[in-house]
């Protein structure tokens, strides 16, 4: 959603340059760069989201398959080993 609404922005300040918007030709370098600044931060901030989301992923899978320092593990019945 927030992809969509920085790239209707930029595309508007950058069709308001092509129709020949005098306050928007009168500030060229800077509606360019705000244009692409939009986009950009959307795109890091999904970048980093995903990071962090899938960094949170890893954790839990690597936390839940190994048991705790310290933790008490009993037996499971029928699987004990025997002495011959």
């Amino acid at each position: 959603m927030e992809l969509g609404a920085s790239l209707c922005t930029a595309s508007i300040l950058i069709a308001g340059l092509a129709v020949g918007v005098p306050f928007l030709r009168e500030r060229i370098a800077e509606t360019f760069l705000y244009s692409f600044c939009c986009v950009s931060a959307v795109l890091l901030r999904a970048m980093l989201d995903l990071t962090v989301r899938g960094t949170v992923r890893v954790a839990r899978t690597v936390y839940a398959a190994a048991p705790p320092p310290g933790a008490i593990t009993r037996p499971v019945p029928g699987l004990a080993t025997r002495s011959l």
